[in-house]
């Protein structure tokens, strides 16, 4: 009996040691990828480039085999950037970026001092005035601030405003909001700022800026593809794919880490991939995409359907992995409205062993790199977690706060799920 006992604990203890290692990769892997040396994974410093080695030797390590010559599958496409220094005050006040303002994805380069001009819902002229003073070129060497608070969404001067149709210098958008970021293929020949609606009082009178913008026409990109041959049905593929591109840097200081977004699903695919490698061979041959440019409009899922390194025919299915680093309130499955055999196995599978609080589903949205897969007729699915911490497009978006809730719970619900495929 006593020996039962003692086999039973270190079969308990070997099995909790074994997923407590793939916990540490994971976070290894999160941790790497949201460091400084990436620079947020983006353009700037090349720090794209950097996360899709970093990926491609985890995958040479995990033994997984290329179509190809190389696990990199390239391709160019148009971002604005900003380099360098990068400097926002006014008067002795000079701002914080990233928490007290941020470089509109869409701006252009700008340097000097230029004077303040306020409009909000009660100084605002009318169109024939405003139109009038730019005739003059009032505006040429101001920055226009922009308080739309109270004003009714959609006002007609608002908006020619914000589009800066008077020929401003630059533009102000105060947010009320915590700053998100995004990204642009084009810029605008003006300078564009969003900043915190605390952090800039009505009695300033001038704004001193130094914003240094560079467009890459065409930036060389790559998605990572490697596979685990199947030992059955080697020519039946299951695809698991992550984005591991972010927003990148905003200047030398300021880099947007990206760790819920997306690390977390670059770590639930290297899990996976370790899984199928050292673990329990798949059945089926499963390949392992990391998507590059997603965040810049899902490009390189994009590039690759149209131009896959195999036939899209062989794919039985696409489980496209994003936001993966919380959980509270369970995981949405955009596309399970409209893949109910599917959805119906998953619900099933996590019934019988309660993996997470609850499933839901969404129907079609093009919001990651499923979407180009379900266009062209190939059954996927996009799954993230709810509930938990809100960072998400910011500079907060951090490894050390990233709870990773459900992560191993997640990983148990979808390693079932691509089994029973």
């Amino acid at each position: 009996m006593k020996k039962s006992i003692t086999f039973l604990l270190f079969q308990f203890l070997f099995h909790c040691s074994v997923f407590s290692q793939d916990i540490t990769y994971a976070r290894n892997v999160i941790d790497t990828l949201t460091s400084s040396f990436f620079n947020g994974r983006g353009v700037v410093n090349e720090g794209e480039k950097k996360a899709a080695n970093y990926l491609a030797n985890e995958y040479q390590k995990l033994g997984l085999k290329q179509f190809d010559a190389t696990y990199f599958q390239t391709f160019t496409y148009p971002i604005n950037t900003f380099l360098g220094e990068l400097s926002v005050s006014f008067e002795e006040t000079k701002l914080i970026a990233g928490k007290d303002y941020l470089v509109d994805a869409k701006s252009g380069s700008l340097a000097g001092t230029f004077k303040l001009v306020w409009y909000n819902k009660d100084n605002v002229p009318s169109k024939k005035e405003l139109k009038k003073l730019a005739h003059i070129n009032f505006f040429s060497n101001k920055f226009i601030v922009i308080d739309d608070e109270g004003v009714e969404k959609g006002n007609e001067l608002f908006e020619l405003l914000k589009i800066n149709v008077f020929g401003a210098a630059g533009i102000i958008k105060l947010e009320n909001k915590k700053l998100t970021q995004g990204l642009s293929s084009t810029y605008h020949d003006f300078a564009i700022l969003r900043i915190k609606r605390e952090s800039i009082h009505r009695d300033y009178l001038s704004i001193t800026v130094e914003i240094n913008q560079k467009l890459e026409s065409k930036y060389q990109s790559q998605n990572v593809i490697g596979y685990v041959e199947g030992t059955e049905f080697s020519d039946s593929f299951i695809v698991v794919s992550a984005h591991y591109d972010h927003l990148g840097a905003m200047g030398n200081d300021v880099f947007f880490p990206g760790a819920n977004d997306n690390a977390s699903g670059v770590a639930m695919l290297l899990n996976l991939a370790y899984h199928y490698t050292h673990k329990d061979p798949p059945k089926k041959t499963v390949v392992f995409i990391a998507f590059g440019a997603e965040e810049a409009g899902i490009l390189g899922s994009k590039f690759f359907v149209e131009h896959p390194t195999f036939s899209l025919t062989k794919i039985n299915f696409v489980m496209n992995l994003d936001l993966l680093g919380t959980g509270d309130d369970g995981v949405m499955i955009v596309n399970g409205a409209i893949l109910p055999q599917q959805f119906e196995m998953l619900e099933k599978i996590n019934a019988e062993n309660n993996y997470v609080t609850a499933i839901k589903k969404r129907g079609k949205a093009a919001n990651s790199d499923h979407y180009w897969f379900t266009e062209k007729g190939v059954p996927a699915f996009f799954m993230y977690t709810m509930g938990g911490i809100t960072a998400y497009h910011d500079v907060d978006d951090v490894a050390k706060t990233l709870p990773l809730t459900k992560f191993e719970d997640c990983f148990r619900l979808i390693r079932d799920f691509l089994d029973e495929l």
